[in-house]
């Protein structure tokens, strides 16, 4: 009985697909690149269509306001926050889901094919800015909620939703609005979740459990007072941008290991239990080279090219 079921759920969510994709298309069509104060309206109107959708499934949400920011000299409102939340069971673990509204700037100049902020399918596949960076992964919370309400499949957590609208811009106003709200929205969060990481191939979702961070480093080279004729002065006198270029190819050698002394030493050691998970990882090498369109890449060994991906410094 209970296969039954989910057999029709499934055959449901099936045939859901034009439904989905419509909601998506009406939410790529909003231009919410945050990066421009001309389009900051989209942007804003962005948080807003995102509260209204959520409003169907009973998801409480308000709009925390951040303020004004200083863009290209002049002032412009922030995108609101929006904080939802869906179940109150004290009995329920809660689960914080954090996703993004806004998106990179797009243009048919930038190389796309099709219009950026029109949905279009080719060969099975959806393109549109927003699509996969996140617009599509926030509505596949909003799509798997109502399914379940439809069907009547207990939600087994509470949800609380963070969705802003400056993340491909610097996320301006989050971390404050965030570290202000620890005892008041995310009291009782229990865990939480982003909407924003990639599928391993095209076949198979995958759960991501932890991402590599970044560091980085302004470099100034300075040398003669002022600028010389390279034909007459060239060679008698430090060159800057060539002492650069030599600094730059100290940092890795032709195979991509860092020469930075110690930089491993903060490494985690790897265990057997993940040594052997990487044996069994279904991902497939030629795929993603293909993938990413190159011809070769540095190392093609399944297992270590994953761990260079995931656990090296890189």
């Amino acid at each position: 009985m209970n296969e039954m079921k989910h057999h029709h759920h499934y055959r449901d969510i099936e045939s859901s697909y034009e439904h989905y994709k419509n909601v998506l298309a009406e939410a790529v069509a909003i231009q919410s690149v945050s990066a421009d104060p001309g389009r900051r309206n989209e942007t804003i109107r962005m948080v807003h269509w995102m509260k209204d959708y959520l409003a169907k499934f009973g998801v409480e949400s308000k709009l925390i306001d951040l303020g004004d920011q200083l863009l290209e000299g002049n002032q412009v409102p922030l995108p609101p926050v929006l904080f939802g939340t869906l179940g109150h069971d004290k009995s329920k673990k809660t689960l914080l889901v954090y996703g993004h509204l806004d998106v990179q700037p797009a243009e048919k100049s930038d190389g796309w094919n099709t219009e950026p902020f029109v949905l279009t399918e080719k060969d099975g596949k959806l393109f549109g800015r927003g699509s996969s960076d996140d617009k599509g992964p926030v509505l596949c919370w909003a799509h798997a909620i109502e399914m379940m309400q439809k069907h009547k499949v207990d939600i087994p957590v509470n949800i609380k939703f963070c969705f802003e609208a400056m993340e491909e811009s610097g996320s301006v106003g989050l971390e404050e609005l965030l570290t202000k709200e620890k005892d008041g929205f995310l009291k009782g969060v229990d865990f939480c979740c982003i909407s924003d990481s990639y599928w391993l191939g095209t076949t198979k979702p995958c759960l991501t459990f932890g991402l590599r961070g970044i560091c980085s480093f302004q470099v100034e080279v300075t040398g003669i007072a002022q600028d010389l004729h390279s034909g007459v002065y060239g060679g008698v006198v430090h060159e800057p941008l060539a002492d650069l270029f030599w600094v730059m190819s100290q940092l890795t050698d032709v195979n991509g290991n860092i020469l930075v002394p110690g930089i491993y030493d903060d490494v985690a050691p790897m265990t057997d239990e993940e040594r052997k998970s990487y044996e069994t990882i279904d991902f497939d090498v030629t795929e993603f080279r293909d993938s990413v369109g190159a011809k070769r890449l540095p190392i093609e060994d399944k297992t270590k090219l994953l761990q260079r991906r995931w656990r090296e410094p890189r």
